[in-house]
């Protein structure tokens, strides 16, 4: 056991004794499967602003972020107020609210693809609401996604991502629904000439890939009478006020939200052109949902959208993610670790263990790259960020507009400290 190792263990006891309860109560002992970790996961208290405290008192600059729901940063003022006048006048209401009115004109203004939309609970939801709908509205079956995307567990959309396998559950007839492309827009091209059955592609809008991408598929997929999903679950809000649509510059037919839609708490919707959206008013979908568009997630998302729109809350939050994103390259350099730090918007990705040429934007080469850390060197590595106060995933870090450029400095300074010991230990 490396030093790094001890020293989490020893600086999270009452987390070590909450994980072995959660092993007798969940599978794996989490509710989430990326809060699976070695040796055990941090358990969490409390959040304000950039900051978190585990159940142990220990602080952290939070990276994770609510999985990237809370631009705005843990228990923001408004959004407290917000849902507290909300849950005083009642959680369920079993009607239709004001609120939820409110909530969907401000979906609506940031996306001017949307004309109506229907609000779920969560981005699963959303994206098997779309399919559903481009199925009824073209009366064909199949939907082409690219290898590797994810769109949410549900069996259709879960089809080709990286962790599909053989005997997960998923029925073979609908696999048969799916077509699983590479990002080759030659490949949808020739999919579409040869096969009449499908309904839509779905693009998902935050992977990393120029936008130029996503403005020949929409081109193409307009000539071939196709429909255009963009999941805009993770880009939604932070790509751009309107998403990656609006860096692209493209009008989907269908947008599917989550995560900052609903300002931190429960919420999905699906959105885009009203004779689409529609085939549940003509009875040909029914879609209840106890919770949809219930007013604690109506209020947070409502002010969460106004925040978004009145206030320069994406362009801070890019900014420190270039400002981190410069920050931890300079280390890697300086360090001499093969690897980089590349993204675009405000969440990076992070590749280490393998020499490649890097834009530290889009970085092809990175994805194609030889060789790379371990699973095991990985987690020493958010171990050791998490003993100097960082939270974060080893692949992936989550920034929103409450990050100062203090924290930032402190991040960089715990991530060189991190990588030095774990060259100290020989995990590097």
């Amino acid at each position: 056991m490396s030093r790094i190792t001890e020293e989490y263990i020893k600086k999270h006891p009452k987390s070590a004794k909450l994980a072995e309860a959660g092993l007798d109560l969940f599978p794996g002992g989490v509710t989430h499967d990326n809060r699976r970790f070695s040796p055990f996961p941090v358990y969490m208290d409390r959040g304000q602003g950039a900051h978190k405290w585990d159940v142990d008192g220990n602080e952290y600059i939070d990276y994770r972020i609510g999985h990237g729901s809370m631009i705005l940063g843990h228990s923001h003022p408004a959004i407290v107020k917000a849902v507290t006048e909300a849950i005083a006048k009642g959680s369920h209401l079993s009607s239709s609210t004001e609120l939820e009115v409110k909530w969907g004109n401000k979906v609506r203004e940031l996306m001017p693809s949307v004309e109506k939309l229907r609000f779920h609970n969560s981005g699963t939801e959303a994206v098997m609401m779309a399919f559903r709908m481009v199925r009824v509205f073209t009366g064909k079956t199949k939907i082409i996604k690219f290898q590797d995307a994810f769109h949410g567990w549900a069996d259709g959309p879960y089809v080709g991502t990286d962790l599909d396998q053989p005997g997960n559950g998923i029925p073979e007839q609908t696999r048969e629904t799916m077509v699983i492309l590479p990002y080759d827009l030659g490949a949808v091209e020739r999919t579409l000439n040869s096969d009449s059955d499908i309904a839509a592609v779905i693009f998902q809008g935050n992977v990393v890939i120029e936008p130029t991408f996503v403005q020949k598929l929409r081109v193409l997929t307009e000539r071939k009478g196709v429909l255009l999903i963009i999941d805009e679950v993770v880009s939604g809000f932070r790509w751009s006020r309107s998403g990656a649509q609006g860096i692209a510059d493209v009008t989907p037919d269908l947008s599917t939200m989550a995560k900052i839609l609903a300002g931190g708490l429960p919420g999905g919707a699906v959105g885009g052109r009203a004779e689409v959206i529609d085939t549940i008013s003509k009875g040909k979908i029914a879609h209840p949902g106890t919770f949809n568009a219930n007013p604690l997630s109506a209020a947070a998302g409502s002010t969460a959208l106004s925040i978004v729109a009145n206030e320069p809350i994406g362009e801070i939050a890019l900014g420190n993610a270039n400002r981190l994103k410069a920050g931890l390259n300079d280390v890697l350099t300086k360090l001499e670790v093969p690897g980089c730090v590349y993204g675009v918007s405000s969440i990076l990705h992070t590749r280490f263990g393998a020499d490649h040429e890097c834009d530290h934007t889009y970085c092809k080469e990175g994805a194609k790259a030889k060789g790379g850390w371990s699973k095991d060197a990985k987690d020493v590595l958010v171990q050791a960020l998490a003993n100097r106060g960082v939270y974060a995933w080893a692949d992936s870090m989550i920034l929103s507009a409450a990050h100062t450029d203090e924290l930032i400095d402190k991040t960089v300074d715990a991530f060189e400290d991190s990588l030095n010991a774990m060259r100290a230990d020989g995990t590097i």
